[in-house]
């Protein structure tokens, strides 16, 4: 696919791996990638954390282990080396950037709505902890007269109370709602007219196939202001696949950029309007679509 922007933005701080990382990689990735289903039950043994890793793959959890790898308890030496070898893959890394580029481009969006003087609508679906909305929005300067608000809406309870709890101070927390429910059934029973100009779905296109993943775009196109955006992501096949998939079992949906940006061709957005991200690990593609 042309015009993919393979993003090197400097202020963000990506992880990306130095010329002795990739040399490691090179012996070490083929080695973890041959390890069976059996292996799952002596990883989980290493250390709590990358039990939970294990047994909370795919939740807001897992996510928020991957954010904060230097902020778990220590188990001895051996064990706290084991576990940051695998918060350090590749893959880990990869979730961070994506973290940190999601995080740019939603900032990117508040500061132009706010050159117009328009309010900050945002709908964030599969919203998990909602960390980076809640980050981004916490650390911009608008003035008092732009207004921002939010609808996070996820399905499991747990991370709806999570993300609550991490909003509890936050300067626009009284315009935030929270709304337990499933991406689809969100949809399908939503009656309100409500529009926004900033739509969110990173993590969860890798758990849906095609015909879901478009019945998710055509439903958030159409709450979509126009000139609004959304920001989507999907995992790439890459050198660690068959270790998340098979060892950890953490399966997961891969797409190339041009399988993922056909998606949302098919629910109206214009390839012209888009901007294709791969974050540096080139792991995890990251497309701004402009309605």
């Amino acid at each position: 696919m042309k015009g993919i922007i393979i993003d090197n933005d400097q202020t963000l701080h990506y992880e990306v791996n130095s010329f002795f990382r990739k040399l490691i990689n090179i012996f070490v990735i083929p080695v973890l990638c041959i390890f069976p289903a059996s292996f799952l039950r002596p990883l989980r043994k290493i250390h709590k954390t990358a039990n939970d890793l294990i047994v909370y793959a795919a939740t807001y959890k897992a996510m928020e282990i991957l954010y904060h790898p230097d902020s778990h308890p220590k188990e001895g030496r051996i064990r706290d080396l084991f576990l940051m070898i695998w918060l350090k893959m590749n893959n880990s890394k990869a979730v961070r950037n994506r973290f940190k580029l999601v995080k740019r481009e939603l900032k990117n969006e508040f500061f132009r709505l706010a050159e117009e003087k328009k309010d900050i609508r945002i709908i964030n679906i599969a919203s998990g902890s909602a960390r980076d909305v809640l980050e981004s929005t916490s650390e911009i300067c608008l003035a008092d007269s732009i207004k921002v608000s939010a609808v996070f809406v996820d399905k499991n309870h747990d991370a709806v109370s999570f993300s609550r709890k991490l909003a509890e101070s936050h300067k626009y927390r009284n315009l935030f709602q929270w709304v337990e429910d499933s991406a689809d059934n969100f949809f399908r029973t939503n009656s309100s007219d409500a529009r926004f100009n900033i739509a969110e779905i990173v993590g969860l296109l890798e758990y849906l196939d095609d015909k879901e993943a478009l019945n998710i775009f055509s439903a958030m196109y159409k709450l979509l202001d126009f000139n609004g955006i959304l920001i989507t992501t999907n995992i790439l096949d890459n050198s660690e696949r068959r270790f998340m998939s098979d060892a950890i079992g953490w399966k997961m949906i891969y797409r190339s950029a041009d399988e993922f940006s056909s998606l949302l061709m098919g629910a109206g957005f214009l390839l012209d309007k888009m901007k294709v991200y791969f974050e540096p690990q080139r792991i995890h593609c990251v497309i701004v679509a402009r309605k």
